[in-house]
């Protein structure tokens, strides 16, 4: 009984102080920083900036990256500890919309969607790697197997234990010949270099999420935590927490908010770090209500937040009374 009264007081607690925490300056600053992905180190950010948010060197929506030079302190560090974001270059981004980033944990492999042309659909996941001198290399179509005529995007690791291989994404394309398009996952295998032919993710737990975006996932405390990002009525995003049973592999319920979603904000679309100790996002709390993502560089103002994974697998279990 002890034990039960101690867990439900710590669990009560990390309930009550689930509150964002804010990424120093820079990197946040007027310009905003949107979809941030991180180095397994923690100390290089890449993340995604709208040309309406008034930095000239956007031409649509496009991908850039920051440095944390002090690293001496408590992480993420205080103002000026990280570089001034810096834009990649051309053969990586282009005039048409690149976004979602996702780096790998070594700093070497770099997935993102883009909306430029001689691709397979609407939107198709490209891959660039990093060179033994730090260049990139031009970005590449990942290809058939993952791409389709239709809407592809959010290209995420798995995150569930024993899939370190499988990536899952979202694609709005028909589940069977003539049917309607809907925005369902899809996993993807990796072997010997080579992207295998997408599967739709069969679970009507996910199903049961309205227009999901992304669903990204991480093994702590004992728990496969799933968050999946949704459109709110098809405009703002907002969190949405669940779980995934090993012993089932099925993804299970409930399915829980996240106690700073606020009405008409974009606050989503978030990633772990490699050791799974932190979830990092953008969120346009601080900025208030604000246009949504379009296909002419038009976003809001975002600023980068996180939080520690073991707070919010706290909350989660409280809230889905899980012992």
């Amino acid at each position: 009984m002890a034990t039960s009264w101690v867990s439900s007081a710590r669990a009560g607690a990390a309930e009550r102080e689930l509150i964002p925490k804010k990424f120093p300056f820079p990197p946040n600053d007027q310009f905003g920083n949107y979809e941030p992905t991180i180095t397994g180190d923690g100390n290089t950010i890449y993340f995604a900036r709208f040309a309406a948010a008034g930095d000239k060197r956007v031409k649509t929506t496009d991908l850039f990256v920051t440095h944390r030079i002090r690293q001496s302190g408590e992480w993420p560090g205080s103002n000026g500890d990280w570089t001034v974001p810096e834009r990649l270059p051309d053969w990586v981004n282009s005039d048409a919309m690149d976004l979602e980033p996702r780096i790998s944990p070594d700093g070497g492999t770099l997935h993102f969607m883009s909306t430029r042309t001689g691709g397979h659909g609407a939107t198709d996941i490209y891959v660039a790697h990093k060179q033994p001198n730090g260049e990139w290399t031009k970005a590449e179509n990942l290809g058939p197997n993952v791409n389709s005529q239709y809407v592809d995007h959010c290209f995420m690791p798995s995150g569930i234990p024993g899939q370190e291989n499988v990536s899952v994404f979202i694609s709005i394309r028909p589940r069977e010949p003539g049917a309607a398009p809907s925005p369902d996952v899809y996993t993807s295998t990796l072997e010997r270099g080579v992207w295998q032919p997408a599967k739709r993710l069969d679970s009507k737990v996910l199903d049961s999420i309205g227009f999901k975006c992304r669903i990204n996932a991480v093994a702590k405390d004992g728990l496969v935590l799933g968050v999946a990002s949704v459109h709110d009525f098809g405009k703002f995003h907002k969190m949405v927490f669940l779980r995934y049973d090993p012993s089932t592999n099925r993804w299970k319920g409930p399915i829980v908010e996240a106690p700073f979603n606020l009405p008409n904000v974009d606050g989503a679309c978030p990633q772990f770090t490699a050791d799974g100790d932190k979830m990092i996002w953008s969120s346009g709390q601080d900025r208030g209500p604000g246009p949504i993502s379009g296909s002419d560089g038009s976003g809001s103002v975002y600023d980068l937040f996180w939080l520690k994974t073991s707070d919010v697998v706290a909350y989660y279990r409280a809230k889905a009374r899980l012992t």
